[in-house]
Parts: C-alpha cells; sequence; structure tokens
C-alpha cells in the first residue's frame, strides 16, 4: 500500500528481495549465527536470521 501510494504521488520507491536459501544451504547455521554476532550482528537481526534458519531442512535425493 505505501509503495502504491509513493508511486501515485511521484515519489521513488525502491525494494530490496533477497533470496538467501541457497547460501545458507551451503554453509553449517551454526557458523552462520556465530559469524554474525562475532561481527556484531545482534538484536532483532540476528533473530530474524536465527528464525529463518531454524528448523530448515537439506534433502538430497537420488533417482
Amino acid at each position: 500500500d505505501r509503495i502504491s501510494r509513493a508511486f501515485e504521488q511521484g515519489e521513488v520507491s525502491i525494494d530490496v528481495l533477497l533470496d538467501f536459501q541457497k547460501t545458507f544451504d551451503t554453509v553449517q547455521h551454526k557458523i552462520i549465527l556465530s559469524k554474525l554476532l562475532r561481527y556484531k550482528i545482534r538484536g532483532t537481526f540476528h533473530r530474524w536470521f536465527t528464525n529463518y534458519l531454524l528448523g530448515r531442512q537439506q534433502r538430497v535425493i537420488f533417482i
């Protein structure tokens, strides 16, 4: 809704869409989370990543 209103008013809108699936499936999640803490990424942002990574599964199916 905010983007539509901005467009109608001639304002500039910037959207950033990120697809982390392949990136996070190639590295152990514990390593990613510990590195975030090492780089002082804490609080809401760290919880967001933790919640995103919890319960994810990777499967390899051979046919």
